[in-house]
């Protein structure tokens, strides 16, 4: 090997070595992150809004949870406050159905 490739590959291997180091020392190198002393954002906290995943309820889907929502039930005290019947018209389903849906809603109260 020529004396010019040598040192190249010297070069190389030092500056592998001192990124290493670098590397191995940048926690100590790096001030430790300061906590947020602010609020998060509005769209982070919810804006206030308490509203429940009624698709965790048995036998509502996504459709049938904006069939519901649309109708103005999207929490789980409104869908538990209704009579199957209504239950039942608004999600174009039958009324078992429905009735399923509310007392798993008042179980979730």
């Amino acid at each position: 090997m020529n004396r010019t490739f040598k040192n190249a590959i010297r070069l190389a291997g030092v500056a592998a070595g001192l990124a290493a180091a670098a590397w191995a020392m940048r926690d100590r190198l790096l001030p430790d992150p300061a906590p947020p002393t602010d609020t998060p954002p509005k769209f982070r906290t919810g804006g206030g809004e308490s509203t429940d995943d009624i698709t965790s309820i048995k036998g509502v889907g996504p459709a049938f949870a904006q069939r519901l929502s649309e109708a103005g039930v999207s929490t789980f005290a409104t869908l538990a406050a209704e009579d199957a019947a209504t239950i039942a018209e608004i999600a174009n389903t039958t009324e078992a159905a429905a009735q399923r849906w509310i007392d798993d809603a008042a179980s979730h109260l």
